[in-house]
């Protein structure tokens, strides 16, 4: 999925395991996450590649989506790795408002919990459209500017503070 020259937005790398390997392909990468434990790792990273960047920051939080704004507008690839099993809804969440903002080509989100609820779930409406022009984004959203789709995002209140 990651091709050579794009731009990676990776949400809760962690160590940074699954960023080395499409790393050396990127023409940028942008890691977030909010643990100090990722910040260590990823210090070392950051020393030896040109074309990656890291944010610390609650990706549930519009300041860290305005400091990732900051380094780039584009992205090629949102990859979202977000709490194991728990909390789906949160990683739909945010895939959702991510992806309404930088409106990626392609996205790739691993939490086991909504895997499993799309394993198990079968649809049987015939209206659900089965294929996008953009493939990596909420398309339903439309093409709106950042403060535009906070202005769409009041349920989002609900879970956090943006």
């Amino acid at each position: 999925r990651v091709r050579r020259n794009d731009i990676v937005i990776e949400l809760g790398p962690h160590t940074g395991k699954s960023t080395l390997v499409y790393l050396p392909r990127t023409k940028l990468t942008i890691v977030v996450d909010k643990s100090n434990e990722s910040k260590e790792h990823f210090s070392n990273i950051l020393k030896n590649s040109e074309n990656i960047r890291f944010v610390l920051g609650d990706v549930r939080s519009f300041e860290t989506i305005i400091n990732v704004l900051k380094i780039s507008r584009e992205c090629d690839v949102l990859a979202v790795d977000m709490g194991g099993g728990r909390y789906p809804d949160t990683v739909f969440k945010v895939w959702a408002v991510w992806s309404g903002i930088f409106k990626p080509r392609d996205s790739i989100i691993r939490n086991r919990g909504l895997a499993e609820f799309i394993q198990r779930a079968k649809i049987e409406d015939n209206s659900i459209i089965r294929n996008f022009e953009d493939s990596g984004w909420l398309s339903e959203y439309g093409r709106g500017i950042p403060y535009k789709l906070r202005k769409q995002l009041e349920e989002f209140k609900f879970w956090v503070e943006i």
